[in-house]
Order: structure tokens, then C-alpha cells, then sequence
């Protein structure tokens, strides 16, 4: 097994043919054919199956893939290392982090982290929950910054923060300023909701789940847009509150007075159990004690 069968198999999985796998990849369609002939050989099962003029991963190279995935992506962290024990300087730690952590909760921290480890470089994406733990899983990233951790066991949680949810509206919305508001209440209302690979989507289907309502919905891509839209008017929506205290105290936004109010989650560090990067270690620490 090469890193080139590797790396071919999860060109042809990405792009979804021989041919598009090639032309990224540089090199000839036989090379790609045969690159995954001998990667199925070598695991000892097909991989790949035939989808008209394309082709698809079958179910065994669905579950090869991800670990390929990380093959890779540990084998980039140890020459990156490397580098840096010739150079004898810190390898940069790559954070992935949700949109609402980036935005409100790590600009903070992360000045006071360069502040006490400045020998240490860093360097940030953004995405959902979804985006944030396939950097993970691919090891694309060192760390990642969101809710808790999947119950895959394959990443270890480290909580930093709580991170408390509030449902809000437009402050001319009829029922701001009424107290004790049933939550089945808001059945009739249009639900501002975040898209379905987000961590605050899943946490506000099971909140309208657990009222038995079925709410209308708008899908918006990220909590400061529903914020943007709830203060208009265009519906209500559950967000984090550290993304809206400052609307809500400048009374551009209001929180609703719902019962039961929507579950409380925490922030946490979410780092690979098998060999992380030590200075992302580093990191997580230093976050946790923050």
C-alpha cells in the first residue's frame, strides 16, 4: 500500500471518475485504474464499483475512506513536525473552530494563548459542525473548536466554555414583552433555523421536538444572519447568546421569554485521541484553564 494508491483513491472518491481523479492528479487514466486495482487487491476487497460512466466508492471503500483520509493527514503532521524539529521551531497548530466560537469566543483567547506561548504559530478555518469535524477526521486540522465531542470515540472533549442559548425576536414582535411564553405557543411562528450540518440546527429540532410543534422554517447560514433576520422581523430564532448580548442590550433584538427556555450546551476543545500534535495539546490546555 503507497501513498500514491492513497492518494488516487481518494481523488476518485472526491471527483467521482477515473478521468476528473487523473487530470488532478496529473498523471494517465490506466495509472488511476491501475493505482486502485492494487489498492483493492492490497485491503482485499473492491473499493470501487462502476456508476455509469463514473465511478463510486463501494460500501467497504465508504468505510476505507475516511481512515485514508487520516493516513494521510497523520503522515503530513509527522513531516510538518519533522520540519519543524530541524528548524527547531513549533509546528503551527491548524484550528478549526464553528462559526460562533471564531467569531465571539476565540478572538479573545487565542491573543491571550499567542501572548503566553508566542513560540507557537496558529492558524484558523471556519465552518459548521459538520466542515470542522472532517478537517478533524482528516487530520487537515490539529484541533477543533465546538460542542462536545461524537460518540465515536474517536476524539477527546475538553469543555472551555458554556455556551448558552436564547430564543429572539424583533423588539416590535407581539409577544416581547410578555412573560412565560409556552414554547408550543410559537407553534404558528416562522423558526429562523441554521442549516442541517450545524451543531445549533440539531439543538433546536430536538428543543421544537420536544414541544411536539412542527413550526415553519427558513434555513439561514450562520447565527449571525438569523440574528440579522429575526431583528426585522422575518421570524424567531434560537442562537447562542454570545453572538447577540450586545443587540439584545442595545434593544435592536429581544430575548423571548420562553418556557422551557433552550438547552444550555458547552464550548469544547476536540482533539484526536490517537497521536495529536503536541502543540495543539498545548493548546487545549491552556484553553481549558481560561
Amino acid at each position: 500500500m503507497t501513498l500514491s494508491q492513497l492518494k488516487t483513491f481518494i481523488a476518485v472518491a472526491e471527483d467521482g471518475s477515473v478521468r476528473a481523479a487523473a487530470e488532478r492528479l496529473h498523471v494517465s487514466q490506466p495509472s488511476v485504474s491501475g493505482s486502485i486495482a492494487a489498492l483493492s487487491d492490497e485491503v482485499g476487497v473492491a473499493l470501487t464499483e462502476r456508476d455509469g460512466r463514473g465511478m463510486k466508492l463501494s460500501p467497504a471503500g465508504e468505510v476505507f475512506l475516511p481512515h485514508a483520509r487520516e493516513a494521510l493527514g497523520l503522515l503530513e503532521q509527522g513531516t510538518r513536525m519533522a520540519h519543524s524539529a530541524s528548524a527547531k521551531e513549533q509546528a503551527t497548530v491548524r484550528i478549526a473552530a464553528v462559526y460562533t466560537a471564531a467569531e465571539f469566543v476565540l478572538p479573545m483567547l487565542l491573543r491571550a494563548f499567542r501572548e503566553a506561548h508566542p513560540e507557537i504559530p496558529i492558524q484558523l478555518e471556519i465552518g459548521n459542525r459538520e466542515h470542522v469535524l472532517e478537517l478533524l477526521g482528516s487530520r487537515e486540522a490539529d484541533i477543533g473548536i465546538g460542542g462536545r465531542a461524537p460518540d465515536d470515540g474517536m476524539y477527546e472533549g475538553l469543555r472551555i466554555a458554556t455556551n448558552a442559548h436564547v430564543v429572539v425576536a424583533a423588539p416590535d414582535h407581539p409577544l416581547a414583552k410578555r412573560e412565560q411564553i409556552a414554547l408550543r405557543d410559537l407553534g404558528s411562528e416562522t423558526w429562523l433555523v441554521r442549516e442541517e450540518a450545524s451543531g445549533t440546527r440539531r439543538l433546536v429540532d430536538e428543543y421544537l421536538a420536544g414541544a411536539h410543534i412542527t413550526p415553519p422554517k427558513t434555513t439561514i447560514g450562520s447565527n449571525s444572519a438569523v440574528a440579522a433576520a429575526a431583528m426585522v422581523g422575518l421570524g424567531v430564532g434560537v442562537v447562542p447568546l454570545v453572538a447577540v448580548e450586545h443587540q439584545i442590550a442595545a434593544g435592536s433584538l429581544v430575548q423571548l421569554d420562553v418556557v422551557p427556555s433552550p438547552p444550555s450546551r458547552d464550548w469544547f476543545a476536540l482533539l484526536p485521541v490517537r497521536r495529536p500534535s503536541p502543540a495543539a495539546r498545548v493548546l487545549a490546555d491552556f484553553l481549558t484553564q481560561q
